[in-house]
């Protein structure tokens, strides 16, 4: 059954940051390259600010779980007098896990994919990389256990995953 594990996304605020200020008035905040990072309660994930006014929420597992953390990093920031709003929410990706009912023998696997976009290389990693024509990105591992990212629109999504795991079957003679 096919899991939503993480969605990454990025709030865009109403007007930008002055990260000067976010490390003056929040407390544990790091001043990064080019922007600043806070540990926000009660989840105490890792924010990244930047001057543009936009902010990235990790780790969510769903959209009202995103909606709900971004809601948060504003009430938290607000209460330490910086005044901004959100403007909108983009998902950058969405991180499925995903199980095929059988297991994969990869080696005989990835000389069966060389038309496709997949590599392997068991000394570096234990899972195949698969990119399919839709800009997913599989990450096969014996066990069958698939992680899928690059997930930005939910229409065709399923579709697409069952193309995936249909060529993989015919591929493995299974």
């Amino acid at each position: 059954m096919m899991e939503l594990v993480n969605i990454v996304a990025t709030v865009e605020m109403e007007k930008p940051f002055d990260l000067e200020e976010l490390l003056v008035k929040l407390p544990n905040v790091e001043k990064a390259h080019f922007w600043v990072k806070a540990k926000i309660p009660p989840y105490n994930k890792y924010t990244a600010f930047y001057g543009s006014g936009k902010f990235l929420v990790t780790g969510a597992k769903s959209e009202d779980e995103l909606n709900e953390v971004a809601n948060n990093v504003v009430d938290y920031i607000q209460k330490y007098g910086i005044d901004n709003t959100i403007k909108n929410i983009n998902i950058n990706n969405r991180v499925y896990m995903d199980q095929l009912d059988f297991e994969v023998d990869l080696e005989k696997l990835i000389v069966e994919l060389t038309d496709y976009d997949a590599s392997y290389e068991p000394e570096q990693f234990p899972g195949m990389n698969f990119k399919d024509k839709y800009d997913l990105t599989y990450l096969l591992f014996g066990s069958g256990k698939i992680t899928i990212t690059g997930v930005k629109s939910l229409e065709h999504f399923e579709e697409h995953v069952a193309e995936f795991k249909d060529l993989i079957r015919e591929k493995s003679d299974i």
